[in-house]
């Protein structure tokens, strides 16, 4: 007769079995979704694009457009490991979820640094620690982000422009970090991910570009 311990190990192992099928099937069913609305996105930047696969956490697409302010893009999509039941749920405990990331390089290279963070979050505690960054108020963006910046004067004419603050006020509750600097890549754009704001991501990076080139020649 089996002893109750092998029960246990045979019911635990069929358990984990089937979670990550299920959780990785899921995450792959999620990519396929996303690829399908970003790839059509993508198009507007360029018609070639490369594209790495990280197994089912997630997927990097890239390209360098030929015309307008971006000279390079790149695409991150981070999924939540599903395959692994308890830690899926311990991420949904602690309001995790999945995340796009956006890089890029501006054909007009920024001259000052500018960080837009969601409060309270890491990025935020980082941020407070760079002495080289002081912080800024611009009305109705300060009530959703903490503000700073290596130069003010430039930072405040960026954000006055029409289309910048507007286009990141209306992702407040996806954006967790937007950084500008003249380090590579010139723009960091950290979100939750939400298929239905990817076209909005990748207009605000480009909006970001268009006011360097136009304001800052």
């Amino acid at each position: 007769m089996l002893e109750p311990e092998i029960y246990i190990v045979t019911i635990l192992a069929l358990l984990f079995t089937v979670t990550y099928i299920v959780g990785s099937r899921w995450n792959y069913k999620i990519q396929k979704k996303v690829w399908k609305t970003l790839s059509k996105e993508m198009k507007a930047y360029s018609k070639e694009v490369a594209f790495k696969g990280l197994g089912s956490s997630g997927f990097k697409i890239g390209c360098e457009p030929k015309t307008g302010p971006l000279a390079k893009l790149e695409v991150s999509i981070a999924l939540l490991s599903r395959e692994i039941l308890l830690y899926h749920l311990f991420s949904k405990y602690k309001r995790k979820r999945d995340s796009i990331v956006i890089k890029s390089n501006f054909r007009k290279t920024p001259n000052f640094t500018l960080e837009i963070v969601k409060k309270g979050t890491k990025f935020h505690k980082e941020t407070l620690k760079n002495p080289k960054l002081k912080e800024l108020q611009c009305g109705k963006l300060s009530e959703c982000f903490f503000l700073a910046s290596s130069n003010s004067n430039l930072a405040m004419e960026f954000l006055s422009n029409r289309k910048v603050t507007p286009s990141v006020t209306r992702l407040s509750n996806d954006i967790e970090r937007l950084s500008i600097t003249n380090i590579e890549p010139h723009l960091l754009l950290s979100c939750t991910m939400e298929e239905k704001t990817i076209r909005q991501l990748l207009h605000l990076a480009s909006v970001c570009g268009e006011t360097l080139e136009s304001r800052f020649e």
